[in-house]
């Protein structure tokens, strides 16, 4: 048994038992896994993918998906094997109630035949109701499904030391997909559609070559009751195109029947209301619930690929995951800053008495502009701090080219070095550079006018001037002249 078997495909099915079963191995104690991880968390993206990779690669070193891939193939001769079993089964009960004289009650072979068939298709159904209410796998586990998937895992041919590890893996994946009573319904299905077709070529060999009596005899029951019997039981069968005795014929068949047998066209409807019986009630039903089981099987295992991250055992592998990320790295590391002296203007300035007024980053409570300030000769701007606003302000003052530039702070904000950059590009544009600090109404307190001559020496932008009210800038406007 070798892990390259091309048989040992990776579907999501196979990937989640895997995982179940990697996982209940390592409940005895977790597994030397550095290589699987490590080349999980470098060939998958996400962790989900990367814990089942994990787990995929481990279940190869200990040889899981070839155990699954011969799961896979013996579990298809169970189901041939198995179906041989039933058909023979039923054919010998069946033969329980033929005469030496070739006589056979009808109504017995009728319940040899469809009997035991009836009875497990109700507990199937029973059992998938249960599942469908939450109650586990109940009576859906009682099936030959079951049987033949169990058998399979069991058979000592090339079997692994995990195979029954593996079986457990698969039907709690399954059981909490809800997905065990269709796999097991489809397996069990197809096994009893295979005995029914079996039955049926046995049973047309031996109407065609043999001479059987179909009778009815009974002590204690009516005529009556065998006439509704047959009547009842061949409405299905005649509505697919099969003879049904009528009463006169059941009649002739009871317990006078020694005569009967004489009347080879009354035998043949006889016939051919027992094989339409077991076509109609055994083999149709059984060929639709195996379709309907594997389309509903096959429908369901696009959710097999989900994982619970949620889980202890997930969230461990996950926490081992995130130490193998590499330490963040800074791409734009923040640079200690270097004072540089105030720019001195491009070209000469403008007009004398030029002046420019821009509030920088005020808040909505500051009215604009400020009053009590005379009118520049540029429009007033107010900026509120982006990338775009400061490129356009830069822009028109190096257009301008003005003689006074006062900006307009709010006091109690801190300094920053947003302030600082913008300050030094618009100053290059300006003869002379104020700033001017406002409040919303309260006085400029001492500490809020400190900290800002304080920043302006620390930044060495001394030769800016700092004013703390409209009267001090007006004064500083009209200086320009001096």
């Amino acid at each position: 048994m070798t892990t390259s078997s091309p048989s040992a495909q990776r579907t999501p099915l196979a990937s989640a038992i895997v995982l179940d079963a990697v996982r209940r191995i390592e409940s005895a104690g977790p597994l030397d896994d550095q290589a699987e991880l490590r080349q999980a968390f470098h060939t998958r993206s996400g962790r989900a993918e990367q814990v089942h990779e994990r787990a995929w690669l481990l279940g190869e070193r200990l040889g899981l998906p070839a155990e699954l891939a011969r799961w896979r193939h013996w579990s298809g001769w169970m189901v041939l094997g198995l179906a041989l079993l039933m058909a023979l089964a039923a054919l010998a009960t069946a033969r329980t109630v033929l005469a030496p004289d070739r006589s056979i009650n009808a109504v017995a072979a009728f319940v040899s035949l469809l009997g035991w068939h009836a009875l497990m298709l109700l507990l199937w159904l029973l059992g998938l109701g249960w599942s469908a209410f939450g109650g586990g796998r109940g009576l859906a586990s009682f099936s030959l499904g079951r049987v033949a998937l169990a058998g399979a895992a069991r058979l000592p041919v090339d079997r692994g030391p995990h195979a029954l590890t593996l079986l457990r893996a698969g039907a709690d994946v399954l059981q909490r997909a809800r997905l065990w009573p269709w796999l097991t319904g489809a397996l069990s299905h197809a096994i009893w559609a295979l005995a029914f077709v079996v039955v049926l070529a046995l049973l047309m060999f031996g109407f065609a070559f043999h001479a059987y009596r179909l009778t009815w005899e009974t002590t204690i029951l009516s005529a009556g009751f065998f006439q509704g019997f047959v009547q009842f039981t061949g409405a299905l069968p005649a509505l697919l195109g099969f003879p049904v005795p009528d009463a006169a014929a059941v009649q002739r068949v009871g317990n006078a029947g020694v005569r009967a047998w004489q009347e080879a066209a009354s035998q043949r409807e006889w016939a051919w209301w027992l094989i339409g019986c077991v076509t109609a009630y055994g083999l149709l039903p059984r060929g639709l619930l195996a379709l309907l089981s594997w389309w509903r099987w096959r429908a369901g295992q696009s959710q097999l690929g989900q994982i619970d991250m949620a889980d202890p055992y997930v969230q461990r592998l996950v926490h081992r995951l995130d130490a193998l990320e590499p330490p963040p790295q800074v791409i734009d590391p923040e640079r200690p800053f270097i004072p540089q002296e105030l720019p001195t203007p491009i070209g000469v300035p403008g007009a004398d008495g030029s002046l420019a007024v821009i509030g920088f980053e005020l808040p909505p409570e500051i009215a604009w502009p400020v009053a009590g300030l005379p009118a520049g000769s540029l429009p007033a701007q107010r900026l509120a701090g982006s990338a775009r606003e400061r490129q356009n302000a830069i822009g028109q003052l190096a257009a301008a080219r003005p003689q006074s530039l006062l900006l307009v702070l709010h006091a109690p904000s801190s300094p920053d070095r947003g302030i600082a950059r913008f300050l030094r590009e618009a100053a290059r544009q300006a003869g002379r550079a104020a700033l001017l600090l406002v409040t919303a109404g309260e006085p400029i307190t001492e500490s809020a006018g400190r900290r800002w001559h304080d920043w302006l020496g620390a930044e060495e932008l001394g030769q800016v001037a700092l004013l703390d009210s409209a009267a001090a800038a007006a004064d500083w406007i009209a200086s320009a002249h001096d």
